[in-house]
């Protein structure tokens, strides 16, 4: 047999992969940019309260992604697929909310008086220890089929931070993140940040698996 023949047909596993990481990207997508909008429209205001525009956006975001459930196109989290589909999902979401949110900025602003609130701590440690509880609950709840809804719950539980750490979305975050430019984090802190919070998320969801064969 010729050695340089074709093992198989790569090319449809490759849109295969394209397709199904759009699939995954778009309730990310569709949730972090309509919170991104409610930030940004509420935050134009001089009296703004920055707890409040946390809310009102922490409850889109859940409202957006358990409406994408509903309607079995999968939330967010609700399916745990290949490293490589993984990765091209978090390519899509960088993508469309980079483009999203800088598109937003010509019209209606960027909303970075929100998200540099300084009010509000600034660390990397809660982006970590944030990424690290979504991973871990998620993966268990995905266990029982209940991944889609435990992820809005706990964005809810931290209705008053998650929005200003992404929704801790390594992705949605340096999205958001290098369209805003707050003065006291550098464009290396938010990458690490990102990177972080992707590692945390899986770490959470590598301790959950762990614990469920174990225990």
């Amino acid at each position: 047999m010729d050695g340089n023949q074709p093992k198989g047909p790569k090319a449809p596993l490759q849109a295969l992969k394209l397709v199904e990481g759009w699939r995954l990207a778009g309730p990310m997508i569709a949730a972090g940019l309509a919170a991104h909008v409610v930030v940004v429209m509420l935050s134009k205001s001089d009296s703004a309260i920055p707890l409040l525009t946390a809310l009102l956006a922490t409850l889109v975001f859940a409202t957006v992604s358990l409406a994408y459930a509903f309607r079995g196109r999968g939330g967010i989290a609700s399916s745990f697929q290949p490293a490589g589909v993984q990765l091209m999902a978090g390519l899509f979401v960088l993508a469309a909310v980079s483009a999203g949110v800088w598109l937003t900025a010509r019209v209606l602003g960027t909303g970075a008086k929100f998200y540099c609130e300084p009010l509000v701590p600034w660390r990397i440690e809660i982006a970590l220890f944030g990424s690290f509880v979504v991973g871990y609950l998620t993966f268990l709840a995905h266990a029982r089929q209940r991944a889609w809804a435990v992820y809005p719950l706990v964005m809810i539980a931290f209705l008053w931070i998650a929005p200003f750490y992404g929704f801790f979305s390594g992705p949605l975050f340096l999205g958001i993140s290098i369209n805003s430019l707050c003065s006291d984090r550098s464009m290396t802190t938010v990458f690490l940040t990102a990177l972080g919070m992707i590692a945390g998320e899986q770490a959470g969801r590598f301790l959950a698996q762990w614990m469920r064969h174990s225990f």
